[in-house]
C-alpha cells in the first residue's frame, strides 16, 4: 500500500488527461495520481519522482510535488490559520490546510497562535490530521535509554518545574528551570543528554549538556572564545553574581566556576580581582 503522509520516489507509469499514474515501480496496479498542475515538463514513462501522497477532497489519494512542512508521524511547530466548527486548520504548507480536531486540542487554540502538533494518519477515515495529545504518542520504554546517552529533543510545554519535552520523537523528558541556562521556546529543538531514567513514571530528566566532568569541560572554549571578543578581558570572577555571569554566558555560577578554575590551572587565564583575561594580557594575577 502507498504511504499516505510521506514523501516517496515514485515511478510514473501513464499519461492520461488529468495527469500522470504513479506506481512504487514492483505493484503497477496500485497506482496514484500525480494532477498536471505537478507534473514537470521532462516526465516521461519509467522516470522516477519523488512525490508527497495525501487524500484529495474526495478522499482519493494523490500525489503533489510540493513539500509538506512536516509528515505523518512527525512533530512539527504549526501556526494556526483558522477555527472553525469542526477544530483548527493549521498552515502546513499545502494547497488544503491540515487539521488539528477539537478532540485533539487539551487546550483551544486560536488564529495566528503557533503550536507544536503530532502529524498522523487518523487509523478510520485514513485522513492526514494533527494532535497536541503528544503524550499518547511518547509512550516508549524509557528503560531503552542509557545514562549520559546524548538525545534529540523537542521542546513540548512549560510545566511547574520546568519544560516538558518530546524525547527522540517517542519519549517524555522533563528539563528542569534549575538545569537551564538559555532561553528556550516551545517547538525548539535541542540536543540533550539523559541525566535520570525514571521507569515508574516512564520519562526521563534531561540536561543540555553531559554529567561530569566531561560535560563541564566541553564549555571551556566559549569562556576563551568571549575572552577572545571582549580583547582579552571580561570583568567576571568567582564572586560575581549569577545575574552579571548570565550576561555573557549560559552557564550556572557553579559551572562558571568551575569552567575558570580548570582554565586556570591550565594557565589560559589569569584571575584577578577585577575579573578574568587571557593569560597573555597584562594584569594582576589572584590565586584561588
Amino acid at each position: 500500500m502507498l504511504p499516505i503522509g510521506k514523501t516517496c520516489l515514485l515511478v510514473a507509469e501513464r499519461r492520461t488527461d488529468s495527469g500522470f499514474y504513479l506506481s512504487d515501480g514492483n505493484n503497477r496496479k496500485e497506482t496514484v495520481l500525480l494532477p498536471n498542475k505537478f507534473v514537470p515538463p521532462d516526465l516521461e514513462p519509467g522516470k522516477a519522482i519523488e512525490v508527497f501522497l495525501l487524500l484529495d477532497s474526495e478522499d482519493r489519494p494523490v500525489a503533489t510535488t510540493r513539500k509538506p512542512k512536516a509528515e505523518a508521524d512527525s512533530f512539527a511547530l504549526l501556526r494556526v490559520k483558522e477555527v472553525t466548527k469542526i477544530g483548527a486548520f493549521l498552515d502546513w504548507g499545502m494547497d488544503k490546510d491540515l487539521l488539528l480536531p477539537f478532540r485533539e486540542q487539551p487546550e483551544r487554540v486560536s488564529p495566528g497562535e503557533e503550536c507544536l502538533v503530532r502529524v498522523y494518519v487518523d487509523p478510520k477515515s485514513g485522513r492526514i490530521a494533527a494532535s497536541r495529545r503528544l503524550g499518547r504518542f511518547c509512550r516508549g520504554d524509557v528503560t531503552e535509554l542509557r545514562q549520559n546517552q546524548q538525545i534529540g529533543v523537542i521542546v513540548w510545554e512549560k510545566i511547574r518545574l520546568g519544560w516538558r519535552v518530546v524525547v527522540e520523537e517517542k519519549y517524555i523528558g522533563i528539563l528542569y528551570f534549575n538545569e537551564l541556562f538559555l532561553s528556550v521556546a516551545i517547538g525548539d529543538r535541542l540536543t540533550g543528554f539523559v541525566h535520570a531514567i525514571r521507569p515508574g513514571e516512564n520519562r526521563v530528566d534531561i540536561r543540555l549538556r553531559p554529567d561530569g566532568f566531561r560535560g563541564v569541560a566541553a564549555e571551556k572554549p566559549a569562556i576563551l572564545d568571549a575572552l577572545r571578543d571582549a580583547g582579552g578581558f571580561l570583568p567576571l570572577n568567582a564572586k560575581s553574581s549569577l545575574e552579571e555571569i548570565q550576561r555573557h554566558f549560559p552557564f550556572s555560577k557553579r559551572v562558571f566556576k568551575q569552567l575558570i578554575g580548570m582554565l586556570y590551572k591550565e594557565r589560559a587565564i589569569v584571575i584577578s580581582d577585577d575579573g578574568i583575561r587571557l593569560a597573555d594580557k597584562p594584569g594582576k594575577e589572584k590565586n584561588i
